[in-house]
C-alpha cells in the first residue's frame, strides 16, 4: 500500500477488518485458542490455521469499553488482528492487507493497529510517525505489548481528533454487543470443573487406566470362566426385551428403542462371590448397587449413543433424589466380530473379552452428569454377553426394587 496523501503522526489511515479481528484472553496457555471471532462460522478455522500471522496486539480491554462485557467473566481480555490479503477488500478496511514487518524491523514500519477509545473491539491503523505521500506504508505486527507511554499517547491523540467519529462509531458497537448478549446463552458464568468422582480401590488386582480424564477402567479376569459361563446359562432361558421405566413408582414403559437387545435380572444372592467382587473394586455397599442385569445382543442388535448419568438428583430403579456415580460391566464372552463398546466423545473403542471388566463415572460427586462418558454397544455380528450395574451415591429404599422380590433363574449358586 502506498500513500496518497501526507499523514502525520497519529492520524487514522483504515479502519482495520472486522473479520480479521478478535478477542483473546492475554493469559491462556494455549495461546490463540481461546477467542471469539465475530464471524466464528465463517471464520474461526481461518483464525486458528493463520494464528502465526496473528499481530499480537496485547492490549487489554477497559471494563468500560462495551465489547468486554460480551466475554463474560473472562479477565484480562485483550485484542489480537490477522493480516488476511486473501480477504475480500473493502472501501475503508483495509488495515488487514498492508505489508507488515515484525517489531525486530521497527525501523521500517510506519504505522499499528490500535482499538478505537470507547468502540473496541473497532480498530484502526495509525500512523506512529509521518508518513509522506508516495511511501509504503507498512504495518508493525507487534509481538509485546505496546510501550504505555506511546500507547498512551496515540489513544489519547485519537481520543481528541476522531472525538465525533468514534462516538457515532460507539453507538454501532453497544448495539452489536447487546445483540451478542441477548443471543448467548444465559449460563454466561464460568462452569466449574467436573469432581470429584467416586473413589475406587486402585489397588484391585489387575485394574489398568485405559483413559483419563475422564477416567475409565478396565481390569482383566474380573470373572473366571466358570463364573461368566454360569452367567449366561443362568439367563439365557430369561432374557427379556429391554424396557425403559418412568421416574417415579418404577412403572414399566414401552419397549426401549434405543437397544435392541435383550436381559434378564440377575439376584445377587444367586452370585455371591461376584457381588463381593464389585463392591471391594468399586468400594460400596451392596445396597449402593442397582439390580445386576444380564445383557445379550444377538447378530445386527445395538445400543445407540447413551450416557448412564443423570443431571442432578434422580429417582429411579429404587432409588431416590440420587444418581448414578459409577458404571461398572464386564464381558462374558470374547466377541470376535462386532460389539464393540465405543466411547465417541474420546474415541475410546473396546474389544469384548471375556471376564474383562470395565469401570467409568457417569457423573461426579455433587451429581452433575459428565457427558464425555457418551458411549455406545456397536451393532453385533457375533453374539455379546454382559454382566453390568450401576454404583449409586445412596442405598436403594424402593421396596419395589427389593432383591427379596426378584425372581430366581436357578438354583444354582456361583
Amino acid at each position: 500500500a502506498i500513500a496518497t496523501r501526507n499523514v502525520k503522526k497519529g492520524q487514522v489511515l483504515t479502519l482495520f477488518p472486522i473479520h480479521a479481528l478478535g478477542l483473546r484472553n492475554l493469559h491462556a496457555d494455549n495461546g490463540n485458542e481461546e477467542f471469539v471471532a465475530y464471524d466464528h462460522e465463517k471464520d474461526g478455522d481461518l483464525f486458528k490455521r493463520e494464528s502465526q500471522r496473528a499481530t499480537k496486539l496485547n492490549i487489554q480491554l477497559d471494563v468500560e469499553e462495551p465489547a468486554h462485557s460480551v466475554l463474560g467473566n473472562k479477565k484480562d481480555i485483550g485484542l489480537f488482528a490477522l493480516c488476511l490479503p486473501q480477504k475480500e477488500v473493502l472501501p475503508g478496511w483495509l488495515g488487514g492487507v498492508i505489508k507488515a514487518t515484525s517489531s525486530a524491523a521497527v525501523e521500517e514500519s510506519n504505522c499499528v493497529t490500535l482499538p478505537l477509545p470507547g468502540a473496541a473491539p473497532l480498530c484502526a491503523v495509525v500512523a506512529t510517525k509521518d508518513i509522506k505521500e508516495g511511501d509504503e506504508v507498512v504495518h508493525e505486527v507487534q509481538m509485546q505489548p505496546l510501550e504505555q507511554n506511546a500507547l498512551d499517547e496515540l489513544k489519547s491523540t485519537l481520543a481528541k481528533d476522531y472525538r465525533r467519529e468514534i462516538s457515532t462509531l460507539r453507538l454501532h458497537v453497544e448495539m452489536a454487543c447487546e445483540m451478542a448478549r441477548s443471543l448467548a446463552p444465559e449460563t454466561a458464568e464460568e462452569v466449574e470443573p467436573l469432581g470429584p468422582f467416586h473413589q475406587i480401590n486402585l489397588r484391585y488386582p489387575n485394574l489398568q487406566q485405559i483413559h483419563k480424564d475422564p477416567d475409565i477402567f478396565a481390569i482383566e479376569k474380573f470373572l473366571t470362566e466358570n463364573e461368566c459361563d454360569g452367567i449366561i446359562a443362568k439367563a439365557r432361558p430369561h432374557l427379556q426385551p429391554c424396557v425403559v421405566y418412568k421416574q417415579e413408582g418404577g412403572e414399566k414403559a414401552e419397549r426401549d428403542s434405543w437397544r435392541t437387545n435383550t436381559n434378564a435380572n440377575l439376584p445377587q444372592a444367586e452370585v455371591p462371590t461376584v457381588v463381593q467382587k464389585i463392591t471391594e473394586l468399586a468400594c460400596c455397599s451392596v445396597e449402593q448397587l442397582e439390580i445386576l442385569q444380564v445383557l445379550h445382543y444377538e447378530k445386527g442388535q445395538q445400543f445407540k449413543p447413551h450416557t448412564d448419568g443423570f443431571s442432578g438428583p434422580y429417582s429411579a430403579c429404587g432409588f431416590e433424589q440420587s444418581t448414578r456415580l459409577a458404571t461398572v460391566f464386564c464381558y462374558l464372552n470374547d466377541v470376535l466380530e462386532g460389539g464393540s463398546t465405543y466411547f465417541p466423545e474420546i474415541d475410546l473403542d473396546i474389544q469384548p473379552r471375556r471376564g474383562t471388566a470395565v469401570i467409568h463415572f457417569p457423573a461426579d460427586e455433587n451429581m452433575r452428569e459428565d457427558t464425555r462418558t457418551l458411549h455406545q454397544g456397536k451393532p453385533a455380528i457375533d453374539d455379546k454377553w454382559l454382566l453390568t450395574t450401576w454404583v449409586w451415591k445412596t442405598e436403594r429404599t424402593d421396596e419395589a426394587f427389593a432383591e427379596s422380590k426378584l425372581p430366581r433363574l436357578s438354583n444354582v449358586i456361583i
